[in-house]
């Protein structure tokens, strides 16, 4: 349910949005691109999902976000941005203001919400009371060693904020800047036939990364990105050409199937390299030029 909703907020204000599964549900692209998990509870979120989520976004240049109505003790509140293991975590009314372009303003860290002090506004809200912070002090009750920390635009909890504007009857608080920060997360492949792609790929190379919670298990930056399904069974990929096809048409990836060995060049329009071949490869543009020949 909720994710019917989040797919409707997005294709409302114009992304073209497709469906994954694993460590994103959506993949949605306007102006920027978002890989968004959605669960019921942001707690059951895991950090597998986490690394495979952040890994992807770095990839393929997307903002990561996690989408639920609850934590495990408690509601998520409404314009309150939520962190797990490394990822934004936010409420589904939360998540459609973003969308809609209204950005929150409250984070929560460890000890409870905190807001970063807009300092022009609060430096403006006193020019127009002709106040100074001394008498701020004693107006709201609060020391000057915190009302000098707000004077710097620095991060105070959302009580001390509500003090302040109460005091001086405008609002002092900063947007929160969703940052996109995120680092190729590069696990380590279980099986022999991804350790021995892995090795190879490494000496040609290229940045990569193996995923293990996704419709694809290996995505691969050049001159944009490549996603590719790694799989001895040939069944497999063809399960997945659908979503892989989709993916290529809307967000400018270029799907690949690597397989163990095998003579199929293209398999329902998705380019297949064999690891047989990609050991005899040396550089990245030779893996490139075998790529696009089979497209």
């Amino acid at each position: 349910m909720i994710i019917e909703s989040m797919e409707r907020c997005l294709v409302d204000e114009g992304y073209k949005v497709s469906s994954g599964s694993g460590c994103f549900d959506l993949l949605a692209r306007k102006n920027v691109s978002i890989a968004l998990k959605v669960l019921m509870n942001v707690d059951s979120f895991t950090l597998s999902e986490a690394d495979d989520l952040k890994a992807l976004s770095f990839f393929l240049d997307t903002f990561p976000f996690l989408v639920g109505g609850k934590a495990n003790r408690y509601e998520l509140e409404e314009s309150v941005i939520y962190e797990r293991f490394g990822v934004a975590a936010m409420s589904p009314q939360t998540f459609t203001k973003f969308v809609n372009g209204v950005m929150p303003a409250v984070k929560s860290r460890r000890g409870g919400f905190t807001v970063r002090v807009n300092a022009k506004k609060l430096k403006s809200g006193m020019d127009e009371m002709e106040i100074s912070l001394g008498e701020l002090s004693s107006i709201s009750g609060l020391s000057l060693k915190t009302l000098y920390k707000c004077g710097k635009g620095g991060i105070i909890d959302r009580g001390t904020c509500k003090v302040i504007e109460r005091a001086m009857g405008v609002k002092i608080n900063s947007d929160i800047n969703i940052e996109r920060a995120y680092g190729a997360v590069n696990k380590e492949p279980r099986s022999s036939f991804k350790k021995i792609l892995s090795s190879h790929l490494e000496r040609m190379g290229f940045m990569f990364s193996f995923l293990s919670r996704s419709p694809f298990n290996l995505v691969i930056k050049e001159r944009g990105a490549l996603v590719s399904l790694v799989s001895r069974d040939k069944k497999r990929l063809v399960a997945h050409a659908d979503v892989l096809q989709e993916l290529e048409s809307g967000f400018d990836l270029r799907p690949l199937f690597i397989t163990a060995c095998g003579d199929v060049k293209n398999m329902r329009g998705i380019p297949v390299i064999s690891l047989r071949e990609v050991k005899g490869m040396d550089t990245c543009k030779e893996f490139m030029d075998h790529v696009a020949e089979r497209r």
